[in-house]
């Protein structure tokens, strides 16, 4: 006979499961329409209506996860491992908004949160761009999607859920009681590193430059595939502006805080997350000045394509490194390994061989000046 277990609250999380389900699949479902869209001969919008939709259903499943999960910390439901591990009630609101992205699952959410805003304004501002940006942009939601599923699939572990409840998490002769709760007075709380006001704006600021890097990516792939080699050059340059801004802010803000908290007493000697977050930065930096020198002169177009492509797979990797566990002793807010690394491996492997490949492909076909 199944235990039934006293003060649980199941439904935000019965409720935020099934919206990381749609969410996963409305993107993959994005993806393959936009992508059909894309290789027609001639297009007449009918892939476009239905990868619209798609990516609005996105849209909206990603608020929903987020409405749960909060709403689960909020509330200190502590019957949920997400807001045990990483809550507890006696943190004030602002660092209780810090515990939303303390963990992988969190951050996730937060990342893939803002590639779906950006994904809003290509939706109305891409135009003709439309089809061949937005198709890499939900391929991307498809696989940070795919990092809070938490289901098993043929004995693999596909993701981690924020919803899974700590007695499923955890195994402990005390989950054997249905009054269990009653003993579990607290959460574990926020790192005491962690509760400084820079971490309560920080990631949100830092996540938005991640997301924002594959814009640029993504129209340098399009300019490629659909041997437009030299139109995506203008539309992609305010993008680049907004990302070298933005990720740029959070990686100061990360170097203040790092000062603040851990007391480094080095420029050099930030967090290693942090430095992570800055190699495709500087990517970034150079790919925007080689798109300045493009639609000035003529020069640097092969350098501006690649730049673009380097910075999004770099932060792809930097990814993999902070959250697969290799940092996880060199830095107090590197992730530790929840057994997804061959996912990460897989999201990198995905974006970099076609985009060289397609890269090298064109290469000649890409306009050069001869003196160059």
């Amino acid at each position: 006979m199944d235990t039934v277990f006293i003060g649980e609250h199941l439904w935000p999380g019965k409720l935020g499961q099934f919206f990381v389900v749609l969410s996963f699949a409305a993107a993959l479902l994005a993806t393959l329409s936009y992508y059909f869209e894309t290789i027609k001969d001639k297009p007449d919008g009918s892939w476009l209506k239905i990868a619209r939709s798609a990516y609005f259903v996105n849209l909206m499943a990603i608020i929903g996860i987020g409405t749960c999960l909060f709403y689960i910390i909020y509330n200190h439901l502590f019957e949920y491992h997400y807001a045990w591990a990483h809550s507890s009630k006696a943190l004030p609101v602002y660092y209780i908004i810090s515990c939303f992205w303390e963990g992988q699952e969190g951050s996730f959410w937060l990342w893939t949160f803002w590639q779906s805003v950006l994904g809003f304004v290509l939706v109305f501002r891409a135009k003709t761009w439309e089809p061949p940006v937005m198709a890499v942009v939900m391929l991307s939601q498809t696989f940070l999607a795919s990092m809070l599923l938490g289901v098993e699939i043929l004995g693999i572990r596909v993701g981690s859920s924020p919803f899974i409840l700590l007695r499923d998490a955890v195994q402990a002769p005390i989950f054997a009681r249905p009054d269990y709760l009653s003993m579990v007075a607290d959460g574990n709380g926020l790192n005491p590193l962690l509760q400084n006001y820079w971490m309560v704006i920080h990631p949100p600021t830092l996540f938005l430059g991640f997301a924002s890097m594959i814009v640029p990516f993504a129209y340098a792939l399009a300019g490629l595939w659909q041997k437009r080699y030299t139109e995506w050059i203008s539309v992609a340059l305010p993008w680049a502006l907004f990302a070298v801004m933005v990720l740029g802010a959070g990686i100061i803000m990360g170097s203040f805080w790092a000062y603040e908290a851990l007391n480094f007493g080095g420029f050099w000697a930030w967090d290693p997350v942090e430095n992570a977050s800055l190699v495709p930065w500087l990517t970034l930096v150079a790919g925007l000045h080689c798109n300045l020198i493009y639609k000035n002169t003529g020069y640097s177009l092969r350098a501006t394509y690649f730049f673009y492509i380097i910075s999004f797979v770099l932060i792809l990797y930097s990814t993999f490194l902070t959250r697969s566990g290799v940092l996880g002793d060199t830095s107090v807010h590197a992730f530790t390994d929840l057994g997804m690394n061959w996912q990460l491996l897989i999201f990198i492997l995905v974006f970099l061989i076609p985009a060289l490949s397609l890269y090298f492909k064109r290469y000649k076909s890409i306009p050069t000046i001869v003196k160059e």
